[in-house]
This record gives C-alpha cells, sequence and structure tokens, in this order.
C-alpha cells in the first residue's frame, strides 16, 4: 500500500500542475468555476478569451524548438489496431473517433492548453442572462472546407441531431440541460416507440435557436456550471444538413469539415490522410499532411516507431521501463498525466452481476497493485473511484480495498441473495454454491493490449472466489457495437476526459439516461446526487454533493476501477510545437495538430 501512496503524491502534485485545472497554471479555480463565474462577467472577454479570439485555437507553446524546417512537412502517426469507429460527430465517441476529429472541426469554443474554454467559431464568450439560462453566440466569418459559410442554422441543425431519439448518439444526454431535453430524453428507448410526429413536435421546443446567420441562442432549463464545456465538445459543432444527407458523408471524397483539416483519403484499415483545410480560420497549419497508419498491436506499432516509420507513438504500458532505459528511446519519452481512467464495467442489469454484493466481491479480489506493476509497467496511478487525480473532484481516499477476507464475505451475501446454496450429492460429495454460478463472459477488443489484465482478473477471480469467467476477446468495431448491448457480464472499459468536469466521469458515465452508460447501472439517489450539485452555482456546495455521489456510486461497484493513467509518449526531436493536454486522446498534442512544425533532420 505504500507504493499506492507514494504514485498518488508524486503524480498527483504533477497533475495539479499540468492538467485541467483552470485558465492558467498558477490558478487555483478550476475552469468549471471560471464557467460559473462567467454568467455574471462574460459580457466583457477575457484576456484569455480575447487572445484566443485573435487565433480562434492554437495556442503558442513554449515548447517550440524552432529550427529550419525540413522541405516535407508530413507528420506519421498510428491511428491503432483499427479504423475510428465513426467519423459522424454526432455519433463518435471513441478516443480514435475524437483524436480525428480534433484535427477536422471546431465549434463555437475550443479548449485551450490548460483545458479552458475559449472561442473558436464564436467571436467571443458568450453573452450570459442574468439568471444563467440564455446563452447568446456571435459567430464569426468561417467557412467549411467545401466553401460554403458556416452559418447559425447549422448549429441548430446539429444540436437536434445530437438530442434526436431517432439519431441514437451516445452524447445525446450531453445536452440534457437544454430546455425541452428532458421530453426528448424521455423518448429515446421509449416502448412503444413514438412516432415521428411526436419527436418533431418535442424537437420544436428543444431550446436552441438561430435569429439570423450569426447568432445562435441556447435556452437552459436550469443553471449549469459547466454548460461552455459541453459547447465545446465535438459533437456540438456546426454540421451542414446537405452533408449529412449525401451517401457515404463520411468518406474522404464526400467530408465537409470546419477545423484546420480536411480528409485527403481513407484506405480502410490501412491508412487515413489529412491536409490543411484551406478555408480555416484560425491558425494556419504548417503541416501539409497528417499520414495516420491504421492496424497492428500495440508491440508491433512499437517496433515501427523503433524502425523509424513513426513520428510519435504512444509507448505501451509494459515496455516502458525497457522503452526509458534505452539510451536512443529513453530521452524522446514524454510522460503526461492523463485525465483518463480504466476501469471494467459490470453488467448491472442482469445475472450474478446484477446483484450488489457479487459486484463488490469480485472488486475487492482484484490486487490492483501487482496489476499495475506487473500487466501495466507501473504506469499510472491505482484507482478507486472515476475521477482522477488533477480533476476537480478526486477524492484519493475511497474505494473498495483489496481484500480477500472481505470480498469472500461479500460472495456468501450474494450467494444467500441468490438463493444458491451448497448442495449434497447422492453420493456425498458437495457441489459448492459458488460451482453453480454460470460461466462469466468476459469481454473486450483484441490487438490493444487488453487481452494481459483479462487475463490477470480472471485468474484472480478464480483463485479467490472460485468464481469463472470465459474470455471473449473481438474486434473493436464489433466490441463497441456489443459493449452498449451488455452482451458480456463484464467488459472492459476506459474513459478520458471530455471536459475537466466531475460531470464528465459520474453522470456522462452512470447516469441512468446517459448513452455512455455502458454497465446498465441505474440508480434514483445517484441520478438526484448529480442533477442537484450541476444546478448548484456554488463551487464549493457543487464539489461537496458530486462527492457523495461519487463516495455512492463507489460502494455499488457497477465496475472495477483499475488505474488512473500515466502515458508515455515518443516523440521524435525534429518534431516541434507539441501542445500536450491531459485530455489528448491518441497522440500527445492531437488537440492542436495545427501548431506543428517538422524541422530538418
Amino acid at each position: 500500500m505504500l507504493l499506492k501512496k507514494r504514485l498518488i503524491a508524486i503524480l498527483g502534485t504533477v497533475v495539479v500542475v499540468a492538467a485541467a485545472c483552470g485558465g492558467s497554471t498558477t490558478s487555483s479555480a478550476p475552469s468549471a468555476a471560471a464557467t460559473a463565474a462567467a454568467s455574471a462577467a462574460v459580457a466583457a472577454p477575457s484576456a484569455a478569451a480575447s487572445a484566443a479570439a485573435s487565433a480562434a485555437t492554437g495556442p503558442a507553446d513554449a515548447s517550440c524548438k524552432g529550427g529550419d524546417l525540413a522541405d516535407e512537412q508530413k507528420l506519421v502517426l498510428t491511428l491503432g489496431a483499427e479504423d475510428p469507429a465513426t467519423l459522424d460527430p454526432t455519433k463518435a465517441s471513441t478516443s480514435t473517433d475524437i483524436a480525428v476529429l480534433h484535427a477536422l472541426n471546431r465549434g463555437l469554443v475550443y479548449f485551450d492548453k490548460d483545458l479552458a474554454p475559449v472561442p473558436s467559431l464564436a467571436e467571443k464568450l458568450p453573452d450570459i442572462s442574468a439568471d444563467g439560462l440564455t446563452y447568446t453566440f456571435k459567430l464569426r466569418d468561417a467557412k467549411y472546407s467545401n466553401g460554403d459559410p458556416i452559418v447559425a442554422a447549422d448549429l441548430v441543425y446539429a444540436w437536434k441531431r445530437l438530442i434526436d431519439p431517432r439519431t441514437a448518439a451516445s452524447y445525446q444526454a450531453f445536452l440534457g440541460d437544454v430546455a425541452g431535453a428532458k421530453e426528448l430524453l424521455a423518448l429515446t428507448g421509449a416502448t412503444p416507440a413514438p412516432t415521428d410526429a411526436v419527436i418533431d413536435a418535442a424537437l420544436a421546443n428543444f431550446g436552441v435557436s438561430a435569429p439570423d446567420d450569426k447568432t445562435f441562442v441556447i435556452k437552459l432549463a436550469q443553471p449549469t456550471s459547466y454548460f461552455l464545456d459541453i459547447v465545446g465538445l465535438w459533437g456540438a459543432g456546426p454540421i451542414q444538413e446537405k452533408w449529412v444527407k449525401t451517401p457515404n458523408f463520411t468518406e474522404a471524397e464526400n467530408y465537409v469539415s470546419s477545423g484546420p483539416f480536411k480528409m485527403k483519403s481513407w484506405t480502410h484499415q490501412a491508412e487515413m490522410v489529412l491536409e490543411p483545410n484551406p478555408n480555416w480560420y484560425g491558425q494556419k497549419p504548417t503541416l501539409t499532411q497528417i499520414v495516420y497508419k491504421i492496424g497492428g498491436d500495440p508491440t508491433a506499432n512499437q517496433a515501427t516507431f523503433e524502425a523509424g516509420q513513426l513520428d510519435m507513438f504512444a509507448a505501451p504500458p509494459p515496455d516502458v521501463p525497457r522503452i526509458k532505459a534505452d539510451p536512443e528511446l529513453g530521452p524522446l519519452v514524454r510522460t503526461s498525466p492523463q485525465l483518463t481512467m480504466d476501469y471494467w464495467g459490470f453488467d448491472n442489469s442482469k445475472g450474478p452481476t446484477a446483484n450488489r454484493h457479487f459486484r463488490r466481491a469480485l472488486s475487492m479480489a482484484i490486487d490492483k497493485a501487482t496489476l499495475l506493476a506487473l500487466v501495466y509497467g507501473g504506469q499510472g496511478v491505482i484507482a478507486g473511484s472515476p475521477i482522477p487525480p488533477g480533476m476537480p473532484g478526486h477524492q484519493a481516499d475511497i474505494g473498495l480495498p483489496f481484500d480477500v477476507t472481505k470480498a469472500k464475505a461479500e460472495l456468501a451475501l450474494a450467494l444467500d441473495e441468490l438463493g444458491l446454496k451448497d448442495i449434497t450429492n447422492a453420493d456425498g460429495t458437495v457441489t459448492k454454491a459458488v460451482a453453480q454460478l454460470p460461466v462469466l463472459s468476459f469481454g473486450f477488443n483484441t490487438n490493444a493490449g487488453h487481452d494481459l489484465p483479462a487475463a490477470f482478473m480472471q485468474e484472480q477471480w478464480r483463485k479467490a472466489l472460485g468464481v469463472k469467467t470465459e474470455l471473449k476477446g473481438t474486434t473493436f468495431d464489433t466490441f463497441v457495437v456489443e459493449r452498449p448491448k451488455l452482451v458480456y457480464a463484464i467488459a472492459r472499459n476506459a474513459w478520458g476526459a471530455d471536459y475537466p468536469h466531475p460531470d464528465n466521469f459520474l453522470r456522462a458515465l452512470f447516469g441512468s439516461k446517459s448513452g455512455n452508460n455502458d454497465q446498465g447501472y441505474k440508480s434514483d439517489d445517484f441520478d438526484k446526487l448529480v442533477a442537484e450539485a450541476a444546478a448548484e452555482p456554488d463551487f464549493a456546495k457543487s464539489m461537496a454533493i458530486y462527492n457523495k455521489a461519487q463516495e455512492l456510486l463507489v460502494e455499488d461497484a457497477p465496475a472495477v476501477f483499475t488505474r488512473w493513467r500515466v502515458s508515455n509518449y515518443q516523440v521524435r526531436p525534429w518534431v516541434d510545437c507539441v501542445v500536450g493536454t491531459a485530455q489528448d486522446s491518441n497522440v500527445t498534442g492531437d488537440y492542436f495538430f495545427e501548431n506543428i512544425k517538422i524541422l530538418k533532420h
């Protein structure tokens, strides 16, 4: 346990400085607090906002070494083992999807290097009414990659498409604070299915409008402290209706982007190439190409990097000690705390894992310290709860302990509630109650290093509790479809912050109405607490309520929270002006690829 405390102490200090805690590294006020304060003073843009407005994105960064530029401004990366699940901004949800969308699209606001919301498509941060319910944005002059002007009606279309139950978007619930959203969320999954007329009538009352081409207005149902963070999400950007209605609109030849890059080509399961968007209104990219290689597991891609065929790559956790000790590779490593959690969700809706005591037993039987050391190469921090270090609402002192004795006691309670008891057979042998449990399906996507932690936990449960599981590895595109359908009793999952606020790790993952709730977890008490916290304008009081919600969640054990990540990115010395954040998706600096330059080498 000393190792756990030491890691938390060291890495926690690093994250507080480097991650998403506010508008500058010297402030202790989180961006969420700044967002809440904006309701009183946002009409006059802050200095940070004004500076950002002039460039629209792409912060200047002290990491630029400078020097002569290479003749070829091409950045070669890997997206991982498989294609993005989708590049439809409304439906995107995986880190692979989002990594590409950061380069392709920008909305009204974006995030600066400290993860504070700043203007992008908007001329400035919004005017907010005195009651905190009405946000009015003014749009700058801007065009899509196809040359068409970006107008406020495109935002109305995008927001309504995201909340529309027929779209079935994972991030639908993120707009839940907008007036009229509650009625639309209630229609999602309703039985019998609502008619188009009923849905269209509800959409007509959804609180977004475009009085003119340059004005976008949002009306909220209640004040929401983190709402500017929501506005900055990839799914909240402008979308042309005619684009979406084009056959195969997400393919390269049809793709329409609003950000610094556009798609040149996409050879599925092999390579994707981006190039500068000539109509981009912000900082013009120096890069002429971003080449994403697709395919290969982490070990294979590490070998590709070492062969000189990639410019940047996240070191596979088991290889990190070797890489850091290597005289050539070690100096390339940039250790970056991440607002990312690894967890393994239980099916909370059916089977043995629907029993609270059974879930607690499984959680307490995992030796996370050994898991971190052996499987993850010591990279990261042992997690006991969802919210990571460096984010408001982090609680380092909560979590179900690794304790096999307590795990067995919880299992006994579960077996009793499940009606399972030891059976004495006719031949005098005894069939233990635990042996009567079904073999639990344990799902994960292959070629991404998840087989090792899955096998470790499988053995821990077998040895400590006698619980049997069957590993079910499948391709990523199949897994991300099956996981939310609760195909598996236990399923691999991870979550990186979309915005640096506890709402993003609580309601977004475990709220009963959230499209990202891949566990089927439902708790009225939890839902009430997160709703109460979101509506509380006083930041300290809001955090105290979020703490209660997180404590309730941890005790219910809807998942095994295993670690908060620390990524080790290998960056070639000729890749200059990389602006990393704690929310980067696949590669360090993928929020601001327009900054990157390739130096002569």
